[in-house]
């Protein structure tokens, strides 16, 4: 279902502000979708088809899906891109239009906690497969760090994010 004009102007605006400053630059050459895990791992609404929807006005059809925030920060869309939209920071900006929205699927909220509790919105312990090919078993990253923890902690609940109460 496509909305009124003056609604898309202001989500697109909205999300301009949020950080996607260069959505109107997108000429849908899917180099993002090309590169993305989350794409590849069957997530729908990632890189080109969601600036495109965004982009087209069908925000009442994207603004409960939980794909956003399967983005894992990987940063390979926005090395790609041959026209700096930097799709990264438009799913970014895409996803505090849907906290302010109010718009979480109850993926997305079990994803918001695995973010909260360990600094990554999807995490699997890789404890076991990282001591079979003889890797120390817990990497360098957040989710093993309780200082690193606390400061993405603060940063959240700091954040229009920590005003939603889901902490």
């Amino acid at each position: 279902m496509i909305i009124d004009q003056k609604k898309i102007d202001e989500a697109i605006e909205t999300v301009i502000g949020y950080g996607g400053e260069h959505i109107r630059n997108c000429v849908q050459c899917g180099a993002c979708s090309a590169v993305c895990p989350g794409v590849k791992a069957g997530f729908p609404l990632l890189c080109r088809s969601l600036i495109r929807q965004l982009l087209n006005g069908q925000l009442e059809e994207i603004i409960e899906d939980s794909s956003s925030w399967a983005c894992q920060s990987c940063s390979r869309c926005t090395e790609i891109c041959p026209r700096g939209v930097r799709p990264q920071e438009v799913v970014f900006a895409f996803r505090r239009y849907q906290a302010n929205q109010l718009a979480f699927s109850t993926s997305s909220i079990t994803s918001q906690m695995n973010l909260f509790q360990t600094g990554h919105a999807v995490f699997v312990d890789p404890k076991e497969a990282r001591k079979k090919v003889g890797l120390p078993e817990e990497p360098p990253t957040s989710a093993y760090d309780e200082a690193a923890q606390k400061e993405i902690q603060t940063l959240i609940n700091n954040s229009p994010m920590g005003e939603l109460g889901l902490f």
